[in-house]
């Protein structure tokens, strides 16, 4: 099977602790010792149920179904050229390549790092396999015979995660979950007005409107207009319409702890489109002076898009 290159860091630091199993280690109820080792981890914002430990597979896969349960656009899968062979001879080709941040463990026994995973569109009882560069990278070991994977968190200490075996049983009637996804990627039905809706320009700029029901009577919808355009001074059309709010009102942190030294993400080019939005989205929060700019000398992450109610 072909496979683009891979730039995951490898373990060269010989201070790092050894990772060991005892009997103490072993927590599986069912004592079926002959079970997969399935775990669950953060795949950028979901986590992701049904992951296998696979330390004979050569790649760390992400199959199509979830690829697209998780709400992320073919237009970021990268190109790649090579084919899946199964057990009985089957070939399946590779739909291309992602990276993904992926994140073992809980905080602060944690690690995250960015992982190349090839997409395959073809089913399976599980929603990833997790390969030998992933687990390489992480500085994983995976024992059958305890039923759980061990790993060297951000700070260099062993944790343990322990395999699910529920989530081993193998149900060919249910698609894998995903589960406790972001609420910016989960796209459930918002409430609907009953009655069909009117557009009513506010302004003579064609940006400024707003939408009326129609099942108001003539002389309400007249009102209901001419206080609207009477205060439409009070609304904000853009951020540039309410500049410089005090922090006191409104401020959003940064849940990080400063012990930890950052990670610098692999750096990814964005497309046209996207770049062009994410300049005009980033002008817009300047001239508000929402945001100010700071130079650091070291990349720290990408910028992420996302999508609002309207598609854009």
């Amino acid at each position: 099977m072909a496979m683009a290159e891979s730039s995951m860091p490898q373990p060269t630091n010989k201070d790092k602790p050894g990772i060991s199993f005892s009997p103490e280690d072993y927590k599986a109820v069912d004592r079926n010792l002959d079970d997969p080792i399935v775990i669950m981890a953060q795949v950028e914002e979901p986590l992701v149920k049904k992951i296998l430990m696979d330390p004979g597979s050569s790649a760390d896969v992400l199959f199509y179904s979830t690829f697209q349960r998780m709400n992320l656009s073919d237009k970021v899968l990268q190109p790649s050229s090579g084919e899946l062979v199964g057990f009985s001879g089957e070939r399946v080709s590779i739909r291309g390549y992602i990276w993904l941040r992926t994140t073992f463990g809980d905080y602060p026994n944690s690690r995250t790092l960015e992982i190349q995973y090839l997409v395959f569109d073809c089913k399976s009882p599980y929603n990833i396999i997790l390969g030998r560069p992933s687990l390489n990278a992480f500085n994983a070991i995976v024992s059958t015979v305890h039923l759980c994977v061990k790993f060297l968190s951000q700070d260099n200490k062993v944790v343990t995660i322990h395999g699910d075996q529920k989530e081993a049983v193998y149900n060919s009637e249910q698609l894998p979950p995903l589960v406790d996804l972001d609420p910016r990627t989960n796209h459930q039905e918002r409430p609907m007005p009953l009655d069909d809706l009117t557009k009513v320009q506010l302004t003579n700029s064609e940006n400024k409107y707003t939408y009326l029901g129609n099942v108001l009577r003539d002389t309400e919808r007249a009102q209901m207009v001419e206080l609207l355009r009477q205060n439409v001074d009070l609304f904000a059309w853009t951020p540039a319409d309410m500049p410089g709010i005090d922090p006191n009102v409104i401020c959003h942190n940064l849940a990080i702890n400063p012990s930890i030294r950052p990670i610098a993400q692999k750096k990814r080019h964005l497309g046209t489109d996207k770049r062009i939005t994410s300049l005009e989205e980033t002008q817009k929060l300047l001239t508000a002076r929402f945001i100010k700019e700071l130079r650091y000398s070291t990349w720290l992450a990408n910028v992420v898009m996302v999508k609002k109610n309207n598609g854009k």
